[in-house]
């Protein structure tokens, strides 16, 4: 009796391998071996398609008195509104981010220089694309990436009124902008993991980066009446701080399983310097700089907001036909973006 029980179960038991044998994906170890290359190709390219998002433009909307320094003095509205959306897949080895980007200003009334109704005057229409290839290997290890861009955006404001009033002078009522520009980039990002005892204990460290870019931005097609003040070259600098800290959820003092990353705080400095071609009072080097240094604060439990506070120079402003106007500026309000970090 014993050896028929005995027989039984190793018949269980070699029925139970057979069939673990059959739902094995791959019999061999050369097939297991091109199996774990392909998943970690497809794992890194959606890896680095979820960064590219972590560092892309943010947007911000400043309610009124919140954006100071201009020659309009204050706005009821400011806001650059950059959604991005992205094609990516763990099948493409880069990722496209398509941008519909707006900026308006909504004046507040000075019926001396005819603004009344609150008026919109020419606001930027910036759409485009951007595309991000990415340099070496990246991981949930990789703490250091490099990678390149390359964008194509139009800018117009709408109009089809005179570039020029009668005296020589910008139009800023309804005055035709337009202008293409292509930029390729380069891209980093430094990586430093500072644990705490939680953090540790779950095998999920904080982490610092320090990230940044520059690129070359080549306008053409711009309006002929614009071309020769307006400035066809740019480079474009970003430095940027970002403080990530691991998140448990938790109840009545006790964790839970569930854990994000999401950010504390970030700093983002950005400057521009305009080269090319510039009349009409504009080829000083005082027209030519833009900088500006931010601060960001997310909103705890917000996976897209934050409270943010800038200050900078507009040698050159950026919105549209405004070009010729250079002021020290402020402002705060919300910007909205990617605040919940990827875990790689």
């Amino acid at each position: 009796m014993k050896k028929f029980i005995f027989l039984l179960f190793l018949i269980a038991v070699c029925r139970q391998t057979d069939a673990q044998n059959d739902t094995l994906p791959f019999a061999s170890k050369a097939q297991r071996d091109t199996f774990n290359k392909i998943n970690t190709r497809r794992t890194r390219n959606i890896t680095f398609a979820r960064q590219t998002l972590n560092y892309s433009p943010l947007s911000y909307a400043c309610p009124p008195f919140f954006d100071l320094g201009s020659p309009k003095k204050y706005y009821i509205l400011s806001a650059d509104i950059i959604p991005e959306f992205i094609i990516a897949s763990s099948r493409l080895p880069f990722a496209i981010q398509l941008t519909a980007r707006y900026k308006v200003r909504i004046l507040h009334n000075n019926f001396a220089a005819g603004d009344s109704s609150l008026p919109v005057r020419t606001p930027s229409f910036m759409p485009g694309a951007t595309v991000y290839i990415p340099l070496g290997l990246i991981n949930e290890k990789t703490s250091n990436i490099n990678y390149l861009g390359l964008c194509f955006f139009h800018h117009s404001n709408g109009q089809d009124g005179p570039e020029f009033k009668t005296d020589g002078s910008f139009n800023l009522y309804n005055g035709n902008f337009s202008t293409n520009y292509i930029e390729p980039s380069y891209h980093f990002r430094r990586r430093k993991f500072t644990g705490t005892p939680d953090s540790v204990k779950y095998q999920n460290p904080n982490y610092k980066d320090l990230y940044g870019s520059v690129g070359l931005e080549l306008h053409v097609g711009t309006a002929d009446a614009l071309k020769s003040s307006y400035g066809d070259q740019r480079i474009n600098f970003q430095l940027g701080y970002m403080n990530v800290i691991n998140y448990w959820d938790a109840y009545k003092g006790h964790r839970l399983g569930n854990y994000y990353y999401g950010e504390n705080y970030r700093i983002v400095f950005n400057a521009t310097i305009i080269g090319g071609k510039r009349d009409h009072n504009l080829s000083g080097l005082n027209k030519r700089i833009n900088a500006d240094i931010n601060y960001y604060w997310r909103i705890k439990g917000s996976p897209n907001t934050s409270l943010f506070v800038s200050t900078g120079y507009y040698g050159s402003d950026t919105y549209n036909i405004y070009y010729s106007n250079n002021y020290f500026f402020i402002r705060a309000g919300i910007a909205l973006g990617f605040f919940i970090a990827p875990r790689f």
